[in-house]
């Protein structure tokens, strides 16, 4: 059983190979991996930061669009109340017209 055998040696330093090739496969995956994912990491990052950019400035957009209709809306009820009363109220009128409309 000491002697050596051309097939088992063979056959041996084939597995021998074949376990080196596993290795490299293992270490060349988790490599793979590692760049991805710092890949992906680096990838979201600069998507974050362009999506906080692109809200911020919708958001700066609509702050400005709501101010600026917010004050043309004061400004219309303010005009609106004014020509209100400015109006001759004509209470007794208005009043004799709801008697006669509902009690009559």
């Amino acid at each position: 059983m000491a002697e050596n055998n051309p097939e088992l040696d063979a056959i041996n330093h084939l597995l021998k190979i074949e376990k080196q090739a596993s290795g490299l496969i293992n270490d060349a995956t988790s490599e793979a991996d590692k760049r991805r994912a710092a890949a992906r990491a680096k990838y979201n990052e600069q998507f974050k930061t362009a999506y906080d950019k692109v809200a911020q400035e919708l958001e700066k957009k609509y702050q400005s669009e709501y101010s600026k209709i917010k004050s043309k809306y004061k400004s219309e009820i303010e005009t609106y109340k004014k020509t209100l009363e400015s109006k001759n109220q004509e209470q007794q009128k208005f009043f004799a017209l709801l008697d006669k409309l509902l009690f009559a």
